[in-house]
């Protein structure tokens, strides 16, 4: 009797990932060979070695599959979760190899793990938005910095900062809204690895975060004509687009300052190369 294997190739990502919630373990296939090389790529600017960087992007499809047959995971961007996922995994690393601690073995339930993970990934979310709020903010000239230092980080109120930075209350605002705005293309910046792309992508993949912005950039049809003929460069243009997406329009202000002690020792530590 004759086989018919079903196709999921021409599905998107959000379909097949509600098949794959749906108990089709098949449809995982295109989702792994989709996001195959934007996993390694992340995986290798985290890791201190290859072999490292292989178990993450292993681990990381792993837990992606594991929480969609558990009937959670992306229901949207399934490259972006998938590169929070990896980034995940290897600040966990690093904090367990810092502690030296053996990692404990994964309980057999599938419902118990999955609710591990869940809280593990809720812990471990702002400490890593904080290292790269790190990373961003490190990014910004000197302006941008202290206005958002006073308004964001000392929470002043406009009012209170304008003497501070000698300008007047409604410029405070102005000059605040652009600094988020900046912070954002930074933000973007951050997760790109410049060591790893080839000497003449480098000044367009210095202009894909705030082209992805869609911010002003004067050579904007350079970079759309170098994307065109570049699969690399229109792959890592495709990665800022997924974490894009994840970033709300407006940033809150926070409850307390995400520019911490603890916030740069994440850095450090997620940022260790080969």
């Amino acid at each position: 009797m004759l086989t018919v294997t079903a196709d999921y190739t021409h599905h998107d990502d959000a379909e097949l990932a509600a098949r794959v919630r749906a108990g089709t373990v098949a449809a995982f296939g295109p989702l792994y060979e989709r996001h195959i090389g934007a996993a390694t790529r992340r995986a290798r600017t985290l890791a201190r070695g290859r072999a490292e960087a292989d178990a993450l992007v292993s681990d990381g499809f792993t837990r992606l599959l594991e929480i969609l047959l558990a009937g959670g995971g992306p229901t949207q961007s399934v490259r972006a979760y998938l590169l929070t996922t990896i980034t995940r995994l290897a600040y966990t690393r690093s904090r367990q190899e810092q502690r030296e601690q053996p990692m404990e073995d994964p309980p057999a339930d599938i419902d118990d793990l999955t609710g591990q993970m869940s809280l593990q990934d809720s812990a471990l979310q702002a400490r890593l938005d904080q290292a790269l709020a790190v990373r961003a903010y490190e990014r910004l000239s000197p302006t941008a910095q202290q206005v958002l230092w006073y308004t964001e980080v000392l929470a002043m109120s406009p009012a209170r900062a304008a003497p501070l930075l000698r300008i007047r209350a409604n410029a405070v605002s102005a000059r605040a809204h652009r600094a988020w705005d900046e912070l954002r293309i930074a933000y973007l910046a951050a997760h790109v690895d410049r060591t790893r792309c080839a000497p003449r992508c480098t000044s367009i993949v210095d202009r894909l975060s705030r082209w992805t912005r869609k911010a002003v950039c004067h050579s904007r049809r350079r970079v759309e004509q170098h994307l065109d003929g570049c699969p690399s460069c229109r792959s890592l243009a495709a990665e800022l687009a997924a974490v894009n997406a994840t970033l709300p329009p407006s940033h809150p202000r926070p409850s307390d300052s995400s520019l911490d002690a603890d916030a740069v020792a994440a850095e450090r530590i997620s940022t260790d190369e080969d």
